[in-house]
């Protein structure tokens, strides 16, 4: 394979490429400073080549502008490890596949209600549930709001995959099988062992490195699946026809009777899998720095709580009709997704032709790679992108969302392949945060450390917080 066909980066090894170079966790610094070295689009080899965008204007000239071009994935592990069967479901799946998984899951998505008010309906009686369960707990100091969110959130999607809620009052199977999840993550991204069985299938035989390249994380994603598995088989007894579908496995079962075909259970079972993994991790970790946001920057948590009040007072609920009205709120969960930036990068796309990119030529069959995290970091849109700081969202009469700057503000991609779930977790984050600033205060109980920790995603590190009831007259 000729380097010189591909953008330029570092030279590679014979076998290896530039893997001897790959850090344990945290790859998206070592591609930033790439980035500093050979510009916005260059080559890494694992020992494939695989081409990385830093930049915005890459990133949409190839996922928006030549869309078909760049559908692929990858077919390697350890993307491939999270489902049973290759080439299955929503995420990791491309061809006639994807676009046949996808279509039938934003169909019904649609049925229930994304763009409506039904699945605003679930979000709201997920959060009246959790504000139940914060408002009894006794002393409201040294509280952490990781059981809380998680709960929340995932009950959200437990609810419009499988029609039920988990109980706060005994979460251990729903904490078991978030921290199968959240393992998943971290060991599917911290080894290179985990690149190397991808590249080469073989070393998944051998002792030590098939077994922390591939096996240890087949096995610890065993438990999801057995999980997910063990719930499509009882919806599939208790399904009829006859009736209107109360969640999505009833939903896919009944467009499977309408003999569409690429429709089955292998695939159903992915797509839960693939649901429940994207819907729950990266929106409940968000909400966790957005709360970490607020004890960190007290002024700003007092405007959103002034607007909140102001538009939709201290009686009810927010909804999502008050979302035109909140601008402030609006830019401070943008604001917060860019500057956590917890998710450095997007799964790997395959090109399926030879291509180009402004200048840069990248053959057919080739990885590509698109890096938010020094998008959301140095784009020129972001200027002090080191500060936080929620009014550069905003137009100079401080009501009007500055629309260039959140064009460039990316966190769910861009383009056909653009995260499926983007409408449900946008209405998760405004409506989840709205609601707690109503409430609470949220106040800081011991040193704020807004380090974060690889983990797949960048997580914030465990902390506790005092949460001080807000009266209905708007006071604390």
């Amino acid at each position: 394979m000729k380097v010189r066909r591909y953008p330029k980066g570092p030279f590679p090894l014979p076998l290896i490429g530039n893997a001897y170079n790959f850090p344990r966790n945290n790859i998206h610094l070592y591609f930033d400073s790439l980035s500093e070295r050979y510009g916005p689009c260059f080559t890494v080899w694992i020992p494939v080549p695989v081409v990385v965008f830093t930049d915005y204007t890459y990133l949409k000239e190839a996922y928006v502008t030549q869309p078909e071009a760049f559908l692929g994935r990858s077919h390697m592990s350890p993307d491939t490890i999270l489902q049973k069967h290759l080439n299955t479901g929503v995420l990791f799946s491309d061809g006639e596949t994807w676009r046949t998984q996808r279509r039938t899951a934003l169909k019904i998505f649609r049925d229930f209600g994304m763009g409506k008010n039904l699945m605003e309906e679930q979000v709201s009686r997920s959060i009246s549930e959790m504000m139940e369960q914060l408002k009894a707990i006794p002393e409201k100091t040294g509280v952490d709001m990781f059981l809380p969110l998680q709960l929340c959130v995932g009950n959200v999607i437990n609810e419009t995959l499988l029609g039920y809620h988990f109980s706060y009052k005994d979460p251990a199977k729903f904490e078991h099988i978030v921290n199968v999840v959240s393992q998943h993550l971290i060991l599917s991204s911290e080894s290179t062992l985990a690149i190397l069985v991808g590249v080469f299938p073989f070393l998944r035989y051998l002792p030590y490195i098939g077994y922390y390249g591939y096996r240890r994380i087949e096995e610890n994603i065993k438990p999801l699946h057995d999980f997910i598995e063990d719930e499509v088989a009882q919806h599939v007894k208790t399904f009829n026809e006859d009736s209107a579908p109360e969640n999505f496995v009833h939903a896919y079962l009944a467009e499977m009777r309408k003999s569409q075909e690429g429709l089955d259970m292998k695939n159903l079972t992915a797509i839960i899998v693939d649901f429940w993994v994207a819907g729950m991790e990266t929106t409940s970790t968000s909400l966790r720095w957005h709360i970490l946001y607020m004890i960190k920057y007290p002024e700003v948590q007092r405007k959103v709580r002034e607007e909140v009040l102001r538009v939709v007072g201290s009686d009810r609920m927010p909804s999502m009709t008050d979302k035109p009205s909140m601008p402030y709120t609006q830019a401070v969960i943008h604001e917060v997704q860019r500057h956590s930036n917890m998710i450095p990068a997007l799964p790997p796309h395959k090109c399926f032709e030879d291509v180009k990119v402004f200048d840069k030529n990248i053959p057919a069959g080739t990885l590509v790679f698109g890096q938010i995290w020094s998008i959301l970091k140095h784009d020129e849109a972001f200027k002090e992108s080191e500060t936080f700081n929620p009014d550069r969202y905003l137009q100079d009469d401080g009501k009007t969302i500055n629309k260039m700057v959140l064009e460039r503000t990316v966190p769910f991609s861009i383009g056909k392949r653009a995260c499926a779930g983007e409408g449900l977790a946008r209405l998760e984050l405004f409506l989840i945060f709205a609601s707690l600033i109503q409430k609470f205060e949220f106040v800081a109980n011991e040193p704020i450390d807004m380090t974060p920790m690889w983990g797949g995603v960048l997580n914030p590190k465990r902390f506790t917080v005092s949460l001080v009831p807000v009266h209905s007259s708007g006071s604390l």
